[in-house]
């Protein structure tokens, strides 16, 4: 297509480089988003363009707001972390370091089984010890909430099923954390034990008790929380190709390890206003969902965001523990503080989602990329969390800023009884990334062309 739009334009024409390695080929195609009956992007016109950048444009009058950035005043210059001050003399506040007048401890009970049915929690020896200020359980949280309107499947407090354990399934506000944690074991639970789902694969089947049932919505009986399918291109490319590369590959759970556990402190002053403080890296989903598992308009809502002791995406999740802590204070009338200990952090989890992952790539004689076909089965946990959002990143971030003539993607994320994963840094594009770069460089190998050629 010749004038046609190119990410990288054509150089010399040579078909051999210095070194005797071949010089790869590229796809022409359509510039991305143009629009219009015309498939050619046209040449800029220089009349439109800053003479500073190579234009006819006269230059307007007077310093331009980014002139500095082009002339050497901040690039590769220094320049002072914006919170350094607060962090190096010690008065950056974190979750953990807030403190309010009357304070108490807040805990969790968490759930010892993978799966399983409430049947019954008996609170009454609970409310009987001296200093306990609050008990709640899932009845006092019967909305649902989740990272998306259309991802809402958890609640502050497990309501008739635990999904993993370490599940949320009641909470208790006390004088001290020594009285808190002598009253999670006082709570009565009768659990109905039920048969868990570890392996996605498994998650695809049908089966009478799904981990979470959406109705209409649900997709047969299975565990199948989304399901992705992207295409373009000319799928007859793959059909004769000169190099291919086709790898399964099974990628491990991460969890980001950050150094500040979870914390909240929530507080509801005279005038019937919530203040909750927490660490969050999205305070505007936890501000929604408040209002949402509460009942209370957002207006009557603050969320004050501490600073973040590192989150790396795991902490960008509106939290159940936040709930909880803004029930108890409600109840108590007291402000309740809710500091979680190292495990209670891999409970919660969010971090990076184990998957399976099949990518078959090929190209052409001419060493173009003619098609990546990728299958991304995901492995959610309990809970929806960034899960939408992260089946389709597992497709659309694989194309990079290559070059193909066809692109074919389905993808499946499936609920699981494990702590839920979410997003940790490039979620949904880091596991595909890597099998489709480690494909593009045995291809590289078959075809003898140099990898950054190729790409």
């Amino acid at each position: 297509m010749a004038g046609g739009y190119r990410q990288q334009p054509g150089g010399s024409g040579k078909t051999t480089r210095k070194d005797g390695k071949r010089v790869a080929g590229k796809q022409a195609f359509p510039p991305p988003g143009s629009g219009g009956s015309d498939p050619v992007m046209a040449p800029r016109d220089l009349d439109y363009i800053p003479e500073m950048v190579g234009g006819k444009e006269a230059q307007p009058a007077g310093a331009h707001i980014h002139d500095r950035a082009r002339t050497g005043t901040s690039v590769g210059k220094p320049t002072a972390l914006v919170d350094s001050n607060a962090k190096v003399t010690g008065q950056a506040w974190y979750g953990d370091d807030v403190r309010l007048p009357n304070e108490v401890i807040g805990k969790i009970l968490r759930s010892p089984h993978h799966y399983a049915k409430i049947k019954s929690i008996d609170t009454s020896k609970v409310e009987a010890l001296p200093g306990v200020l609050a008990v709640a359980t899932g009845a006092d949280s019967p909305h649902q909430f989740g990272v998306l309107p259309v991802t809402k499947d958890e609640h502050a407090m497990a309501v008739e099923k635990v999904r993993h354990v370490g599940d949320l399934v009641a909470s208790v506000a006390a004088v001290d954390e020594a009285t808190a944690m002598e009253a999670l074991n006082l709570f009565e639970v009768e659990y109905e034990v039920l048969e868990p789902v570890f392996d996605p694969k498994k998650g695809l089947e049908d089966t009478d008790e799904p981990i979470h049932w959406r109705g209409k919505y649900h997709l047969a009986r299975t565990n199948v929380q989304k399901r992705v399918f992207q295409e373009f291109g000319d799928r007859s490319l793959v059909e004769t190709p000169s190099a291919s590369s086709h790898g399964k590959w099974n990628m491990a759970g991460v969890h980001h390890g950050f150094t500040e556990p979870h914390a909240v402190v929530a507080h509801w002053d005279p005038n019937g206003r919530l203040q909750l403080y927490t660490p969050q890296q999205v305070p505007h989903y936890t501000h929604r969902a408040l209002a949402t598992v509460l009942d209370v308009p957002m207006h009557q809502i603050n969320v004050i965001r501490t600073f973040v002791g590192g989150g790396f995406g795991g902490k960008s999740d509106p939290f159940p523990h936040e709930m909880c802590a803004a029930i108890l204070s409600r109840k108590s009338g007291r402000p309740v503080r809710i500091t979680f200990d190292r495990e209670e952090v891999y409970w919660i989890n969010r971090g990076r989602h184990p998957s399976h992952i099949e990518v078959k790539m090929t190209a052409d004689e001419d060493a173009r990329i003619s098609g990546f076909d990728i299958d991304a089965l995901i492995d959610g946990g309990g809970f929806a969390s960034f899960g939408h959002v992260t089946s389709y990143y597992n497709g659309v971030l694989a194309t990079a800023p290559y070059e193909l003539g066809s692109f074919h993607y389905t993808g499946a994320r499936v609920w699981t009884n494990k702590p839920a994963s979410g997003a940790m840094r490039g979620h949904g594009a880091v596991n595909t990334r890597c099998a489709v770069e480690v494909g593009l460089d045995e291809m590289s190998e078959q075809l003898k062309v140099d990898p950054i050629d190729l790409r």
